[in-house]
C-alpha cells in the first residue's frame, strides 16, 4: 500500500530564522519507493533570493524527506566489475516545492570529500533527479526503452550548467534541446558535523519540448541519484534511490 506524505499545507508567513547549518534528522519524514509525497506549495509573492539558491531560508519553512540512496544495480558487465556492492550508500535529504509557474527540488547529502573537478583521472560530485514521462511501470534505471523514455535533471559540481536529458534504456541518455532546468550548488563545511553537498534544480512548470515531462498532473514518478567523485563514480557506477517516490503535484 502507497504512503502518502502530506507537506503541512501552503506557507502562510515567513518570519524566517537562519538555516539551520548541519545536517539533522529531526522532523523528517523517510521516503521509501512506492511512497507518494505532497509537493509543497510557495504562495504567490514569496521569492527566493537567487532562482536556484541552495542556502535562501524558505527551505527551512519547507518539509524535508529524507530517502536512502544505494550502489546502483549493473546494467551492463562493464559496470558491474566497478560497483561496490558492499557500499552502505547514503542519505539524500529533499524538499520538494512548487509555485504556480516553477517546480523546485532541493537535496543535501553528507560528502567528506569536495570533488569538483572533472579530468583524465579524476570525477566530480554530481546529482540527478530523474522523472518518468508516463507512469511508475518504467524502470527507475534510465527508463525502459524508448517508449517509457525518463526525463532527467543533471548537476555537476564543476561548474558546468544543470543539463536537461532524456533516456531510453542504458546508454541512450541524450541532451535535449531545450535546456530549461537550471540548478546551483554549495558544499558547506562544518566543525561539529559532517561536510555536505546542499544542490537546488529547478524549472518552470509548463513543457517546452518533447521529452520533458508533465508536472501538470496528480502524480509524478521520481528516483535520485548522486556519484561521489572520491569514489571514482561516473555513469552508471552511482548511488540511486530504490525505486520511484510518487510526487503529488495536486493537479487532476
Amino acid at each position: 500500500m502507497r504512503q502518502l506524505i502530506t507537506a503541512f499545507g501552503t506557507l502562510a508567513t515567513l518570519a524566517l530564522p537562519a538555516l539551520a547549518e548541519p545536517i539533522v534528522e529531526a522532523n523528517t519524514a523517510v521516503l521509501e519507493p512506492g511512497d507518494s509525497v505532497r509537493v509543497a506549495t510557495i504562495p504567490d509573492g514569496i521569492f527566493l533570493r537567487d532562482t536556484n539558491d541552495p542556502a535562501d531560508n524558505i527551505w527551512s519553512r519547507l518539509p524535508e524527506y529524507r530517502v536512502h540512496l544505494w550502489p546502483a544495480p549493473a546494467v551492463h558487465p562493464s559496470i558491474d566489475l566497478i560497483v561496490d556492492y558492499d557500499d552502505p550508500g547514503n542519505i539524500v535529504y529533499l524538499n520538494l516545492a512548487r509555485t504556480s509557474d516553477r517546480f523546485y527540488v532541493r537535496m543535501r547529502w553528507r560528502d567528506d570529500t569536495h570533488d569538483a573537478a572533472t579530468t583524465m583521472d579524476r570525477f566530480s560530485d554530481a546529482a540527478a533527479i530523474q522523472f518518468s514521462l508516463g507512469d511508475d511501470a518504467t524502470s527507475y534505471l534510465m527508463g525502459t526503452g524508448p517508449n517509457d523514455a525518463v526525463n532527467i535533471w543533471y548537476w555537476r559540481a564543476d561548474g558546468s550548467p544543470a543539463q536537461n536529458l532524456a533516456a531510453g534504456g542504458y546508454g541512450s541518455t541524450t541532451m535535449l534541446p531545450t535546456q530549461t532546468v537550471s540548478g546551483a550548488g554549495t558544499y558547506r563545511e562544518h566543525e561539529t558535523a559532517p561536510n555536505e553537498w546542499v544542490v537546488v534544480m529547478s524549472r518552470p512548470l509548463a513543457v517546452s519540448g518533447e521529452y520533458e515531462t508533465s508536472f501538470r498532473r496528480f502524480e509524478v514518478p521520481a528516483a535520485f541519484a548522486i556519484w561521489q567523485g572520491s569514489e571514482r563514480q561516473r555513469d552508471g557506477n552511482k548511488l540511486v534511490s530504490d525505486g520511484w517516490i510518487l510526487l503529488d503535484m495536486g493537479e487532476g
